[in-house]
């Protein structure tokens, strides 16, 4: 985000993560939309006729223990994201982006309507929202105080909702006034609540927050005036470093903004009151610096550009892939002419975020970008193990009663089981997905020592054949 469209504002000192105030610059949505969204694709089906457009299913139910809310740009859904959809394993299909000028009116994604998206998105019960943006501060200010401008995009928000058979509205704003993000932005949003909970019963509004209250920012009261409150927790570091760093870094050694920052601080008043509304955003995107030294949180030449988690994983081999003890995250390096280093979260610094929404007891977690994974398996195989309902009891019981530890390790692994949980196999993946090793277990030690640095994925099996996957660090 999706992490993604609000303009932060910033200063770093040499340490890359100390500030004295805000910098306006562009947020990762916006810079995605002008990068990607220039790049033209062509789309396997242009769903035309509204009339086969369904509506969200009565009949299915979804089995997700929490929201997962996914955004899909138009750029990926032309390169063909619909093929690679695990719609059962979303609650939310966040269709990027609706833009609204500053009259109020809205122009269409590319190739829109996706009649196929929401039909197999409905199909299970998975709702499709409209993302409506606009990154302009003047234009969002006129959106926020001038009342026809107002009741302009309401009625245009309407008529796509009713017509396209869409289950509610994101509102991606980014860039405002510092003087329009408190009272006036939590009353703008609650109006148009407010409209569309008269007119459309069961329809939702949600808003994509920042990460960092630099100033001005009333979360609370913005977390109440909405149904949902989707937080950007990426783009912590960007274009604009000085240094590398992560994108979503979880902690900060010391003390400086990071995820558990901000949901501890920032967000800790509207966590404690509104819990089940807030959604944790990840980044399934990297980003690529040219370096002056090898050593991670080195100074940068140039900023290269993001990276897309599916040709993270398969340029960076597991033996050169790092671990990042001061951020818990995945990055890695390389050089030719100059120092390159990527940071961009893998399997592992998802699943610590993951986590960490579990422990705050958060309406869920949520997605920037959808087929940012392409066909990969990985990230949809952790969203099933970490939040998907649907399993039965013996592999429920299975998952829950399992643990893997020390990780990340120097030398072997060993397997910790309760309530007479058993495994009997184990199978090793490296980086890229490939599989190394395999064998039954007579014991409760996985031998890893002679296995390179790098990421691993390790799946344990016991006698019903369930599963359970680990991704380990081998430091």
């Amino acid at each position: 985000m999706k992490v993604f469209f609000f303009v932060i504002i910033l200063i770093y000192t040499a340490d890359f993560c100390s500030f004295s105030q805000e910098l306006i610059r562009k947020g990762v949505h916006q810079q995605q939309l002008e990068t990607f969204g220039s790049v033209h694709h062509t789309s396997a089906y242009r769903g035309t006729d509204t009339a086969l457009i369904l509506p969200l299913s009565s009949q299915e139910s979804n089995t997700l223990s929490n929201i997962v809310f996914g955004f899909l740009p138009y750029w990926e859904y032309n390169n063909g994201a619909h093929n690679n959809m695990h719609y059962d394993l979303l609650s939310h299909v966040a269709i990027f982006n609706f833009q609204a000028s500053g009259n109020g009116s809205i122009s269409n994604p590319s190739g829109w309507p996706w009649t196929e998206v929401i039909n197999a998105a409905h199909a299970q019960a998975t709702k499709v929202v409209m993302v409506v943006t606009n990154f302009n501060a003047s234009e969002v200010h006129t959106l926020l105080t001038d009342t026809t401008a107002k009741n302009n995009l309401f009625n245009a928000i309407a008529t796509q909702i009713s017509t396209y058979q869409l289950d509610g509205v994101n509102i991606d704003f980014e860039g405002i006034n510092a003087t329009d993000r408190g009272s006036v932005l939590n009353a703008f949003l609650q109006d148009l609540s407010d409209f569309i909970h008269t007119n459309f019963s069961g329809k939702e509004v949600s808003f994509d927050g920042p990460a960092v209250n630099w100033s001005a920012w009333q979360l609370n009261g913005l977390v109440q005036s909405v149904d949902l409150l989707f937080i950007m927790a990426y783009d912590y570091n960007g274009s604009w470093s000085s240094n590398t760093g992560a994108c979503a870094p979880l902690i900060h050694p010391s003390g400086g903004i990071c995820v558990s920052k901000s949901l501890d601080d920032d967000y800790a008043e509207a966590i404690s009151n509104y819990p089940e509304k807030i959604v944790l955003g990840v980044p399934y995107y990297g980003n690529h610096w040219t370096t002056t030294t090898e050593n991670a949180g080195s100074p940068v030449n140039a900023y290269m550009g993001a990276t897309l988690y599916r040709n993270t994983v398969a340029n960076a081999t597991y033996g050169n892939a790092l671990w990042d003890d001061n951020s818990l995250t995945s990055w890695y390096r390389w050089q030719d002419s100059d120092w390159h280093q990527i940071w961009a979260d893998t399997m592992q610094s998802i699943e610590l975020k993951y986590d960490k929404a579990i422990e705050k007891n958060l309406g869920g977690v949520g997605i920037w970008a959808l087929n940012y994974d392409g066909n990969r398996a990985e990230l949809w195989d952790l969203i099933n193990s970490k939040f998907n309902n649907s399993m039965g009891n013996d592999a429920y019981h299975f998952n829950k009663n399992i643990v893997l530890y020390p990780n990340p390790t120097q030398s072997d692994l060993f397997i910790k089981t309760t309530s007479g949980s058993e495994v009997v196999s184990y199978e090793i993946f490296n980086f890229l997905g490939e599989k190394i090793k395999s064998g039954n277990l007579s014991n409760k030690r996985i031998i890893t020592h002679s296995l390179q640095k790098g990421i691993y994925i390790i799946q344990l099996w016991d006698s019903h054949q369930n599963k359970k996957s680990f991704t380990v660090i081998k430091n």
